[in-house]
């Protein structure tokens, strides 16, 4: 039986869009839904774009609600499901460090240093509340956690440890999960939930696509808006990209070591150019960007691999 997980990165106000116009992409060129995912794991901005998916949005309305086109009544009537306005209400700085206790277990031991917990430990707390994500989320999802698996990260502010929402023995709606996955160091207030505090996924790693290699797939499709193409890569020009496509580098081996195949969608040269071209009000462009990079993938060998896959389990 052919299984696929899907990795869907963090990206700010970049990450939902992108990866709308992978999946849309890789829809109406392979026939393959990302509905159909045997896994959805979700950072920051993935994590939106995870549980539209599980609420049932397909990948023409994912890309059709950024870009303006029309909806399909299905899909619109699970938009609709969404009647909170979203708003981020500020709150005063409190200009205490985030997590000391981050900052030194991540310089410990020595030889295994983390020096983007040490740097998020030190710095305050956001002062920005997205409790309307949560809310929104849950009412996307009414009956809560959805059966198939969806696996959404944040990191636990107080020991800096990655938590898996969905996988792990954590409390916590869909929504919460969401929220804190998002939680921006220094920009949003971490979430509580119990007696914990949850920051960004991200800041273990923007993708966190090493959790799907137990699972065995036949296949990992990954969308990165956080990284770069190898030969589009510079630790001078860029160095927080680079830092993540490096973490993204040993995920992809640990998966392939596995023996699953894995295709990596993420800009290339020309695809960041655009970036900074692009404000937060054009969205459709983004879509149109991830597009391009799915079919540039598609158009080399991983798309035959994606191809091949198919045709086999349709075999």
């Amino acid at each position: 039986m052919f299984s696929v997980g899907v990795v869907c990165s963090a990206g700010g106000w970049r990450g939902d869009p992108w990866h709308s116009g992978v999946i849309d992409q890789i829809h109406a060129s392979t026939g393959w839904d990302a509905r159909r995912a045997d896994l959805l794991i979700g950072t920051s901005a993935g994590s939106f774009t995870s549980t539209a998916l599980r609420a049932g949005i397909g990948p023409i309305d994912l890309a059709a609600r950024h870009e303006g086109g029309t909806i399909s009544a299905e899909g619109q009537a699970i938009i609709d499901r969404i009647v909170t306005p979203y708003e981020e209400p500020a709150e005063s700085r409190d200009w205490r460090p985030s997590s000391l206790a981050m900052s030194a277990r991540a310089m410990w031991p020595p030889w295994n240093s983390d020096p983007v917990r040490f740097a998020f430990g030190g710095i305050p707390r956001g002062t920005l509340n997205g409790g309307a994500i949560a809310t929104r989320i849950n009412e996307l999802l009414p009956d809560g956690w959805p059966e198939q698996p969806t696996w959404i990260v944040a990191v636990r502010s107080n020991d800096g440890r990655r938590v898996v929402f969905g996988r792990d023995d954590v409390r916590g709606t869909v929504g919460q999960a969401c929220q804190a996955s998002s939680a921006i160091p220094a920009v949003y207030q971490p979430v509580t939930i119990g007696e914990r505090d949850y920051i960004d996924g991200a800041v273990h790693s923007a993708t966190n696509a090493d959790l799907a290699a137990m699972a065995g797939f036949d296949l990992v499709i990954v969308s990165s808006v956080m990284t770069a193409t190898a030969d589009s890569r510079s630790w001078l020009r860029d160095p927080k990209r680079n830092w993540f496509a490096k973490k993204l580098d040993e995920e992809v081996e640990a998966i392939r070591s596995r023996g699953t195949a894995v295709v990596v969608v993420e800009p290339d040269g020309e695809t960041l150019a655009h970036f900074d071209e692009i404000d937060t009000t054009a969205r459709g462009s983004m879509v149109s960007l991830g597009r391009q990079a799915a079919e540039r993938v598609l158009a080399g060998r991983d798309g035959d691999t994606i191809r091949a896959l198919i045709q086999r389990a349709a075999d």
